[in-house]
């Protein structure tokens, strides 16, 4: 027998191992003896298009689009690899792509009549028309809610933004050495995401698609997110359309043929454009399905880098690497799996539990590492209150998200279980409150919800009472900087709860109807509708 055949044989073997295991549901060993064949056999489709389907069921959608798109370079006329790169697209909310592989899928399919298809090309085609229709359904919504999307914060009075007031307050924070405000986070983050937009603008694309300016445009405006310190990085060799086991194996190749200068370049550029990527879905569509697909992408792939160079130095693997960035990019997982948690609460892909073990990963981990006489945290307060301060407050907050949850949903059935969850969500959000500036929102915002979580649990007027005046100095220090910010909105419903209820306590108390002892949920914290 031919080596030719030997490897065949091989290929083969592996295919059918991988099926099994795809049909047992055993789906990271279907991905492996998928790889392993396609190590033999680069040019066979139809183990691409299987590895998709396992990366589609294990919802890795970045991964099973890469998969499905090589299949069908290698075989054009594939229908279920069209499908299923229509599928993962529809996904990630990418449905123009997806719109273009049903299309595609169809296409392959027999031109005839549907009464002269047979049983598998009528079903294939009834599901392709459906999947056309609803990714068509699904871009329109998205046109057109984009156009009018209410996360997306008016600009038309630029002295009334966060970042300006904050620059206007820097003279006075310099000249006092006042550490404590947030203005020492906003004002360094929107300086590099300024650089970035610019750089951005100064690029230009040259006729034979090649491209000149300043390479450090998404550096800069990431750094703006998560304020990492700056380095270099290219366009070229990146392998941001793939997953991270496309990114894993690339990573591997790249190092190997070309060296570290090549490979941390590409690394560099793959992590930060998921990172954006996340970031745009997480803040202008709210969509946690995709924000958490890549944010994850990005982390899984940064500690897996970790790992596999824990002895390489930071000049040749870059500063993705760090402790600090890799816990930025966990931070704002975090914050995307909350949203999941808030907007698709039942339990299916997004649960307390998952959230409750992320945030209390996330504390340990800053806890253990928390800077001693570190002097690059003493001379930059931002850095310090972004990778330190704001990751374990944030955590600390999804714990008494999390708390106050179990508590609302135990509370007409187990209220003696209810009451042990409010005051540990209490005090999850005292600690939130505590971390941030005095001056940040969430500082404020943290407290109120605190005091709730003490309203709940129906502590006396007495023992209430008392958070009442803390909260109304920070709202006054908030204004500062905060005033106009995209939570302006939610922030004037807390603070007219706020007033309601202490007219509604002053109230009571003179006309006797309440007494210090009485219990602080009977006095309402809104008016009744």
């Amino acid at each position: 027998m031919s080596n030719l055949d030997d490897t065949k044989t091989s290929v083969e073997k592996l295919k059918a191992e991988g099926n099994a295991f795809h049909t047992q549901g055993h789906l990271e060993d279907a991905i492996l003896k998928y790889t392993e064949a396609i190590q033999l056999d680069q040019g066979n489709a139809i183990l691409y298009a299987n590895r998709s389907a396992s990366h589609l069921s294990m919802k890795n959608y970045l991964d099973a689009a890469c998969d499905a798109r090589q299949a069908v370079v290698i075989d054009p006329s594939y229908t279920k690899a069209w499908a299923r790169l229509a599928k993962a697209t529809h996904a990630l909310w990418q449905y123009d792509q997806s719109i273009k592989a049903w299309k595609r899928a169809l296409e392959t399919l027999p031109v005839i009549s549907v009464s002269q298809l047979s049983p598998t090309d009528a079903h294939f085609k009834q599901q392709f028309e459906e999947g056309l229709k609803a990714a068509e359904d699904a871009h329109a919504r998205q046109v057109s809610g984009e156009s009018s999307n209410p996360h997306l914060v008016s600009m038309n009075d630029p002295s009334k933004m966060p970042w300006n007031r904050a620059m206007a307050l820097m003279p006075e924070l310099e000249r006092t050495q006042t550490a404590d405000s947030s203005a020492w986070v906003i004002v360094p983050a929107y300086r590099e995401f300024n650089e970035g937009v610019q750089a951005m603008k100064a690029l230009r694309l040259l006729p034979n698609r090649s491209a000149y300016g300043h390479y450090g445009a998404l550096a800069d405006i990431t750094n703006g997110i998560l304020r990492d310190l700056a380095f270099e990085i290219t366009q070229s060799g990146a392998w941001v359309d793939g997953g991270v086991e496309h990114a894993k194996r690339q990573a591997e190749n790249t190092l190997r043929e070309k060296g570290w200068d090549t490979a941390r370049k590409a690394l560099a550029i793959t992590v930060r454009s998921w990172f954006m990527r996340a970031f745009l879905e997480e803040g202008a569509r709210r969509n946690a399905r995709v924000a958490t697909q890549f944010y994850g992408s990005a982390l899984t792939l940064l500690e897996w880098g970790q790992t596999k160079w824990r002895d390489v130095s930071r000049d040749d693997r870059g500063a993705i690497f760090e402790n600090t960035f890799v816990r930025g990019v966990r931070r704002y997982y975090l914050s995307a799996y909350l949203m999941g948690v808030k907007d698709h609460g039942d339990g299916s892909v997004y649960t307390l539990d998952r959230a409750e073990a992320l945030a209390l990963a996330m504390v340990k981990e800053v806890s253990d590492n928390w800077p001693r006489g570190n002097e690059e945290y003493v001379q930059d307060r931002g850095f310090y209150y972004s990778f330190v301060v704001y990751p374990r407050a944030e955590a600390y907050s999804t714990l008494g998200f999390v708390n106050m949850e179990r508590a609302h949903a135990c509370r007409g059935t187990d209220p003696e279980t209810a009451m042990r969850y409010y005051s540990a969500a209490a005090e999850w959000y005292l600690k939130a409150a505590e971390s941030y500036p005095e001056d940040d929102e969430f500082h404020f915002y943290f407290l109120k919800i605190a005091f709730e979580a003490c309203w709940h649990r129906a502590d006396p007027i007495r023992d209430i009472l008392p958070l009442c005046q803390p909260m109304q100095e920070a709202l006054q220090k908030m204004r500062a900087i905060w005033e106009f910010s995209s939570n302006k909105g939610t922030m004037n419903e807390h603070v007219q709860q706020l007033i309601y209820f202490n007219e509604g306590v002053f109230t009571g108390l003179i006309s006797k109807l309440y007494t210090l002892d009485t219990p602080s949920s009977l006095v309402a914290l809104h008016k009744p509708e």
